[in-house]
């Protein structure tokens, strides 16, 4: 190095937990491990990552769209499906659990229709954490002004 580059770069960029991400997955096939442990830690760690803030839930999609063999002819198409259907599945998630744990929050489901049509993964990851330990609908909208 002549000193004005740094041990970032080969990063070009790129969040070092992810490019750190990138680097495992490629070392792991190299070394032999089955494809489907790879897939499923790659996949685990990228959700990690994205509950961490450390990426998007778009940039999350991309990802996984430039690594799912079905998504190589239409990546934008599959991942913006890809992102719609991971926030469905955490909001259904919240009211699973309120659901389970046997809390009503009122027979006109005004929570349900917000929790559905979410965009912000990180307000639902924040709501689903919540709703395993709240009481009353209060605390678990509290601070989130677009539920109330």
């Amino acid at each position: 190095m002549d000193g004005s580059e740094t041990e970032d770069a080969p990063t070009d960029g790129m969040e070092p937990e992810l490019f750190n991400l990138f680097q495992f997955t490629v070392m792991s096939r190299a070394f032999g491990i089955p494809e489907e442990k790879v897939t499923g830690d790659f996949r685990n760690s990228l959700e990690d990552l994205r509950q961490r803030e450390i990426v998007t839930l778009s940039e999350m999609a991309g990802l996984r769209a430039g690594s799912a063999g079905e998504a190589k002819e239409h990546p934008a198409s599959w991942a913006a499906g890809f992102a719609e259907g991971y926030l469905a599945a955490w909001a259904a998630a919240i009211l699973r659990v309120l659901d389970t744990r046997g809390l009503d929050f009122g027979d006109d489901k005004h929570l349900f229709r917000p929790l559905h049509v979410s965009t912000d993964a990180d307000l639902l990851t924040r709501l689903l954490d919540r709703a395993v330990t709240v009481t009353r609908e209060a605390d678990l909208v509290a601070g989130e002004p677009s539920l109330q």
